[in-house]
């Protein structure tokens, strides 16, 4: 039966069906297509579900197509542990999101990406089951391109955004087929292990080919994740972004690059003899400084941030940081705590973005001073906010506490001392914005223009609720995701480590999460009761407490301007300005795409000025005559 022996085929071919189906006869009717695009996943979701934990199978289909000198093209796909559990949890997120979006995309806020997102789960199968480089390199380039008109949504602003995206994802596409290319002429195959293999025997003979192989992988990856020095790619891909898709970009796009370094940048080193740093490769440990830098500088940009998509796409852009440090330690503490982390983030962050998309829903803003009070008007919708940034934060009993905990024992397990102490302080520096964005937005005086502002809507609180809940759920009992976690890492080679459903067991202490996330919340409860036990609040208008009787008009601002979040942070931001302006790899890249295109610019000039056919014409006969007397 074709539907149990390709079932992992269906799952890549049918979600690209259904988009261009979707695309090609429902374009007069969107909400058909988000309701194809939510059925297409949930289905997705049904056989994830059904397949988990079931042994692994591959499936592979031969076309007779001559490619590089090779007579058969053999597509190979294959449900292996660690892309099974990928594939699980980012369908899962996906089903929730998909909730959300049909509520969201009503006739005011409808977006026509549905067919194109449709076709990017189609993608997301594809990069998770590949087996061979043609199958990884279409998903992949179909991810890219779908991803990049999701973001433009044909507007201009987007489309600047889309544009900046799709460029730095271009130099990564690049880098990645170069690796291909060069493995599969040594090879004479397709398939990922084959060239995996041939380049980690190449460590005693050519190092040099290794390390150039690792460079191109890290460009690929490094863009797709938004590492330094690509980092600034979130800031505008996710503001301007449909708010719905940013909650996917942010929460699971975004990691693509983190399963590409864990599945072909970290075998590369299985064969490593080279010079060590702190009992590691010292390619990694720079990778490892690299991604604890971009925790640090994501952090540092997330301050001075206004904007709340763009302040929590630099929030994303730190913990992208963390995750790839702890990739880098390359032991078993490390990738269970990077792939924690990643799934927690998933999680977190796509309930952080849901619940901003609704504020933006009712409200039509994205400006933090523009808002406040909103936790008066959207009860469910601030306290989804909150535990987000509570787990993003790092504190019990939410699901980022114990991951961010197991990355830091991971640091220790190598001594990595020092990326452990610039870890500590852009975690802690993380509680600036994140105050920030809960106080700006939610809390504060209600402005009496949103006096009149609901709760989201049904489907859409559903959607938040639900990962609510599993934030919650993952931070008491983290075994939830830990064990399937831990059971992945036979299959990387590495022993599984010592936890069950409540405890972990790191190098410098072991903890019971779940006692520790039950005093949190006592202590919580504690301080709540007298809360409402204290002396009761007297409310005054806000233009009052702001103005002191006076005019805004007459001192040439308004009363947005006058809210407490803006320039929340100005002595800390004028701080950090010289550094972060003197340092701006995002005027680099403009400074780039300028002179680019004045070259361009000025060889069409030049292609199209008369006297180019003659000069061509002139330098063909030399070229003639040069040859004629060579032969």
């Amino acid at each position: 039966m074709i539907w149990t022996d390709y079932i992992l085929f269906l799952n890549i071919a049918v979600p690209v069906a259904v988009g261009i189906i979707s695309l090609l006869f429902f374009g007069w009717a969107k909400k058909i297509q988000w309701i194809l695009f939510a059925l297409t996943v949930a289905v997705q979701a049904f056989f994830a579900v059904s397949m988990f934990g079931m042994p692994a199978h591959t499936e592979t289909i031969s076309l007779p197509i001559t490619v590089m000198n090779l007579n058969q093209l053999e597509l190979t796909v294959r449900n292996g542990g660690l892309g099974m559990l990928f594939f699980l949890i980012t369908v899962v997120v996906t089903v929730v999101i998909s909730m959300f979006s049909l509520s969201y995309n009503d006739k005011d806020h409808a977006t026509a990406i549905a067919p194109l997102w449709t076709m990017l789960m189609g993608a997301n199968a594809g990069i998770f089951f590949s087996g061979d480089w043609v199958t990884f390199l279409l998903a992949w380039e179909l991810m890219g391109w779908t991803s990049f008109f999701i973001i433009s949504h044909g507007r201009e602003r987007s489309g600047k955004a889309g544009m900046y995206y799709f460029a730095q994802s271009m130099v990564g596409t690049a880098a990645l087929l170069a690796f291909v290319f060069i493995g599969v002429a040594n090879t004479g195959s397709f398939a990922v292990k084959n060239t995996i293999a041939f380049y980690t025997g190449q460590w005693a003979s050519n190092p040099a080919l290794v390390t150039t192989a690792a460079i191109l992988l890290v460009l690929t990856f490094f863009t797709k994740s938004a590492v330094f020095p690509f980092f600034m790619w979130p800031s505008k891909a996710h503001a301007e972004a449909p708010d719905d898709f940013s909650a996917f970009l942010s929460g699971i796009m975004i990691k693509y690059g983190v399963f590409g370094m864990i599945v072909f940048l970290l075998p590369l080193f299985s064969g490593y003899n080279g010079p060590m740093v702190f009992d590691s490769p010292v390619f990694l440990f720079v990778v490892g400084v690299i991604g604890m830098f971009t925790a640090l500088w994501g952090t540092l940009h997330a301050i001075r941030e206004n904007d709340m998509k763009r302040l929590m796409a630099h929030s994303t852009v730190s913990n992208i940081g963390f995750i790839l440090t702890a990739l880098s330690i390359n032991t078993a503490l490390g990738i269970a705590a990077a792939v924690f982390h990643t799934f927690n983030h998933m999680i977190f962050k796509s309930s952080i973005f849901l619940s901003m998309g609704s504020v933006k829903y009712r409200t039509g803003e994205r400006d933090m001073h523009k808002l406040g009070g909103m936790a008066y008007r959207m009860p469910l919708t601030f306290f989804v906010f909150l535990l987000g940034i509570i787990a993003a934060a790092g504190i019990p009993p939410m699901s980022g506490f114990a991951s961010k905990w197991m990355v830091f024992q991971a640091m220790f397990e190598k001594q990595w001392l020092l990326p452990a102490i610039v870890g500590f302080f852009a975690s802690t520096a993380a509680f600036l914005y994140l105050y920030r964005g809960l106080h700006a937005i939610y809390l504060g005086q209600l402005s009496p223009r949103f006096e009149k502002v609901k709760e989201a809507p049904f489907l859409q609180a559903a959607a938040q609720a639900i990962l609510m809940l599993a934030v919650f759920a993952v931070g008491l009992f983290p075994g939830l995701v830990l064990i399937p976690v831990n059971n992945t890492l036979a299959e990387l080679g590495m022993k599984p480590l010592e936890l069950d459903l409540y405890n972990i067991k790191g190098v410098t202490s072991s903890l019971n999460i779940t006692s520790i996330g039950l005093a949190f919340m006592g202590a919580f409860a504690i301080v709540f009761v007298l809360f409402l036990i204290g002396k009761k609040r007297r409310y005054v208008k806000q233009m009052d407490t702001y103005t002191s009787g006076e005019t805004p008009s007459d001192w040439g601002v308004n009363e947005d301007k006058l809210h407490y979040a803006y320039n929340f942070y100005e002595p800390i931001e004028k701080f950090f300005e010289p550094f972060l302006n003197g340092f701006s790899m995002d005027k680099l890249f403009t400074r780039i795409a300028y002179e680019a295109k004045r070259v361009s610019n000025a060889v069409q000039k030049w292609f199209n000025s008369p006297q180019t056919g003659i000069i061509l014409l002139g330098f063909l006969a030399v070229l003639a005559l040069a040859l004629g007397r060579l032969l």
